[in-house]
């Protein structure tokens, strides 16, 4: 009986297993971060360009989150769209989009309007499995000369 004790408990924990069911890593909440900005005129470099910003985050922890893209526009400037979330309580976000020239080919100078914008974001849990959206990206298509 002894023997028996030694195989099935002492033995496995010695050759580095162990029996005993480990628990669980606990899930990481993602949420969907739904824009509500009013409808203006202008071309917007945005996070939300695919649909909901997907985030492991909401509001609760009080720090501004900041999403940047970054275009190559038809001045051939480097420019760099910033979407700036101000945290208002754990479900919404105060939003400020704005775009800034960040560097040109010598000789050229930006030749852009900017067009800002304000609103708010909302938080809502995620009922998909889709990727996090990144903090910074080349927006697509936008990553060379026009």
């Amino acid at each position: 009986m002894r023997w028996l004790l030694l195989v099935t408990l002492v033995l496995p924990m010695l050759m580095g297993s162990d029996t005993r069911p480990r628990p669980r890593p606990p899930e990481r909440k993602r949420y969907h971060l739904k824009i509500h900005v009013p409808d203006q005129s202008g071309i917007y470099f945005t996070a939300w360009a695919d649909g909901d910003v997907v985030t492991d985050k909401d509001g609760s922890d009080g720090k501004v989150v900041i999403y940047t893209r970054l275009l190559i526009w038809y001045d051939g400037c480097t420019w760099e769209a910033t979407e700036t979330l101000k945290p208002v309580d754990k479900l919404r976000y105060k939003y400020e989009y704005r775009e800034t020239p960040k560097s040109c080919p010598d000789g050229v100078q930006p030749n852009a309007t900017t067009t800002p914008r304000d609103g708010e974001v909302t938080v809502h849990p995620a009922n998909d499995n889709r990727p996090l959206t990144p903090l910074k990206a080349w927006t697509r298509g936008w990553d060379k000369r026009q």
